[in-house]
């Protein structure tokens, strides 16, 4: 018997290491559980029994939510055999023998891409191989390219995607997740349908932090407004929040300088430093405006000292500054030199516009 294609050729991949693939079920127990997640869960269900499912399709959220979540069990719920269709208990069989191969990471029609663990971004490479995979023989009536926070891609690599999405091949489905989903070309949104996220409001989001995870409500308030990528979990998080607040009020206030700011911000990734500083950003900015403090009790203090360091005009300088660093948060930048710079734009927000 003539082996297919498919088995005689496997190009190289950006691929998740297999012992990065949870556990299906417990993943399908969260969107059960997690009431933001069941409503995009049910359309994609609905979408299935109708036979409508696109060539395209982006989960966009913000970090934390279980975008990720959704994402596989979706690639898990479309490659089975045989899913589970009861009203309510759609699942993978987990017994089929597609099943079996992607639980053991093994599935032909599965290829999940993600960031470079070195370069912090999606290249062109990866996607020229699963261009390649795509050109052979599929081992099921559907193959799955699963593209992790999809916003990574660099330009080559988002062109070299548009080009599938143009004229997929027949049995294909390219499934993106996004928390920053206007950050991809325009080109590749128009072509893709898109599941959607949505924050829960902060009380929702308390309660079910509380009830789901037994957490105390100042625990709970605290988890709410860090956020990040463990948030589903109720973990606290392991960086020093505290001591990265602390130094960006000691610099807007003139009591550290931006050296030994960026210093203290050396502790945590850029990534989520930007998001954090944003998220600070935006209280401080209400409370500017004359609004209440959203924040935890323990943190109002030090966001009303940062509110009345500067006026309001003078903070929303500072909003363009914060963005321009997130957006290069995964760029392969000198670490220290970034931060030190971010500091200084912060201290002086025509800087920046100085030094184009």
């Amino acid at each position: 018997m003539a082996r297919s294609k498919s088995a005689e050729k496997k190009p190289p991949l950006a691929v998740v290491e297999e012992a990065a693939w949870p556990n299906v079920q417990e993943d399908l127990d969260l969107i059960r559980r997690a009431p933001w997640l069941q409503d995009p869960w049910q359309r994609l269900v609905s979408l299935h029994t109708l036979g409508r499912v696109p060539h395209g399709l982006m989960i966009s959220g913000d970090r934390g939510l279980g975008t990720l979540t959704l994402a596989r069990c979706i690639s898990a719920f479309l490659l089975c055999s045989h899913p589970i269709m009861r009203p309510g208990e759609e699942a993978p069989c987990g017994e089929c023998p597609a099943c079996h191969l992607r639980r053991a990471g093994t599935h032909p029609d599965l290829i999940i891409l993600a960031g470079d663990a070195a370069a912090r971004d999606i290249p062109v490479e990866a996607v020229r191989g699963l261009i390649e995979s795509f050109s052979l023989t599929r081992h099921g009536a559907l193959r799955i390219a699963l593209i992790e926070q999809a916003e990574r891609m660099n330009r080559a690599a988002a062109n070299s995607l548009l080009k599938l999405l143009e004229e997929p091949p027949a049995g294909s489905l390219f499934l993106l997740t996004a928390e920053r989903a206007d950050l991809l070309p325009s080109t590749i949104r128009s072509r893709i349908q898109r599941l959607t996220v949505a924050m829960p409001n902060r009380t929702a989001l308390v309660d079910w932090l509380c009830q789901a995870h037994g957490l105390s409500r100042t625990d709970a308030e605290l988890l709410w407004f860090v956020g990040g990528r463990e948030l589903v979990t109720g973990q606290a998080p392991t960086w020093d929040w505290q001591g990265v607040t602390q130094a960006l009020t000691d610099l807007v206030t003139g009591r550290l300088s931006p050296l030994a700011a960026a210093k203290v911000w050396q502790s945590i990734d850029r990534e989520t430093l930007a998001h954090w500083l944003l998220r600070v950003w935006l209280t401080v900015q209400r409370l500017s405006m004359g609004l209440s403090c959203e924040a935890p009790e323990a943190l109002c203090p030090a966001l009303l000292l940062l509110a009345r360091a500067l006026p309001a005009e003078e903070w929303l300088k500072r909003h363009p500054i914060l963005l321009a660093f997130l957006q290069t948060s995964t760029h392969p930048l000198n670490e220290e030199l970034a931060r030190e710079r971010l500091a200084l734009d912060l201290i002086d927000s025509a800087l920046p516009a100085r030094l184009a």
